[in-house]
């Protein structure tokens, strides 16, 4: 996918007129990254919003005890966003890259100049918005049930990450030690 397809994937989200399609076209960027690369860091500001062409990458933060905590993961046509960045507001997390990644990117700058210009591109950054909070509120739901619960949940919703993450990210992002987790896995 390239900076054409990015273009045809908002179009299935929501309608754009022509001319919204070709400045969209002129505003994206094209990036790769390597594993281990970190995307934004915490105090840093997000300047702009990235639909994952190919890859994966994870946002974490460091608890008082200087362990990483996983907080979400980016896959493969994942929209990376946060409101954070969209507000001009610093980062909170690390997203860091995990595998080799395409990613193309829009500045919040460029987005908000759509808004105003092709006011059609509300509808677009709603659903966009809509989906990140769907997504927000699953994690939270996670969160609220027992260990064994947020491994099989996390199973069956979300099985691509036990194949790219290592067990100890899997582990903090289901808020238990790496041996409990591999005690659920040998289990099945």
């Amino acid at each position: 996918m390239n900076k054409n397809n990015f273009v045809l994937y908002l179009s299935g989200i929501a309608p754009l007129s022509g001319p919204l399609k070709q400045e969209l076209f002129e505003l994206l960027h094209e990036e790769n990254y390597k594993p281990r690369q970190i995307l934004f860091s915490p105090g840093q500001q997000e300047n702009r919003l990235c639909f994952i062409q190919n890859g994966f990458a994870r946002n974490y933060y460091y608890d008082a005890f200087g362990n990483d905590q996983t907080v979400r993961f980016w896959h493969t046509g994942d929209i990376l966003l946060s409101y954070q960045g969209y507000w001009g507001q610093p980062a909170y997390f690390y997203t860091e890259i995990m595998e080799a990644t395409k990613l193309v990117s829009l500045k919040y700058d460029d987005l908000r100049m759509l808004l105003i210009k092709f006011p059609e591109t509300a509808v677009l950054v709603k659903t966009i918005v809509s989906r990140y909070h769907q997504e927000e509120n699953q994690k939270q739901r996670l969160i609220s049930l027992s260990a064994e619960q947020r491994f099989r949940e996390m199973r069956k919703n979300n099985r691509l990450v036990f194949q790219k993450a290592p067990l100890k990210i899997i582990a903090s992002y289901l808020n238990m030690s790496r041996e409990t987790l591999s005690r659920m896995i040998s289990k099945g």
